[in-house]
């Protein structure tokens, strides 16, 4: 006897039809569903206490690729809810991911939210206030002086200097 004919699957080539339910569910009858945090091989890396502001906030980071001269790092960095002080010795480029965050400067906020991104300058020190989890790519940028080519370009322009001031 034949088999009667199955449904039609909506889902997407190489899932099942449970897989992009879970995937696409992002609210029940009960209110939204919080999102998934997963973990992406993010490693704790504590918060300084002397920087926390209010509540207790978790940081995790991962290094996701450097630049060949030693003067970029891109990171996927995570945090939970809480308010903190960051001060930034170098220029980060931050993308965020998931959720949002406040940030503050000098009595000037700005919310970052999913697709946002901002530059934070060199010696800056800027107030976040997480809601509850913000997600983020971020890229540091280092004085090309600081990396290894910087550090030989230094060194062979003061050769140079020396050897003009001799001749």
């Amino acid at each position: 006897m034949a088999k009667p004919p199955q449904p039609a699957s909506s889902a997407a080539p190489g899932t099942t039809p449970g897989e992009l339910d879970l995937l696409e569910q992002t609210v029940s009858l009960e209110g939204p569903i919080a999102e998934p945090r997963e973990t992406h091989g993010l490693e704790p890396a504590p918060i300084p206490s002397a920087w926390i502001l209010d509540g207790d906030p978790l940081a995790r980071e991962k290094v996701l690729a450097h630049s060949t001269d030693g003067t970029a790092t891109a990171y996927m960095w995570d945090c939970t809810g809480g308010r903190f002080q960051w001060e930034y010795p170098a220029e980060e480029i931050v993308h965020v991911l998931q959720g949002c965050a406040i940030v503050e400067i000098a009595g000037v906020s700005r919310r970052l939210h999913s697709g946002d991104t901002h530059v934070f300058p060199a010696g800056s020190r800027f107030r976040w206030t997480v809601p509850d989890y913000v997600r983020t790519v971020t890229l540091r940028l280092r004085s090309p002086r600081s990396g290894p080519l910087g550090r030989r370009l230094q060194a062979a322009l003061a050769r140079n200097l020396s050897a003009a001031r001799r001749g």
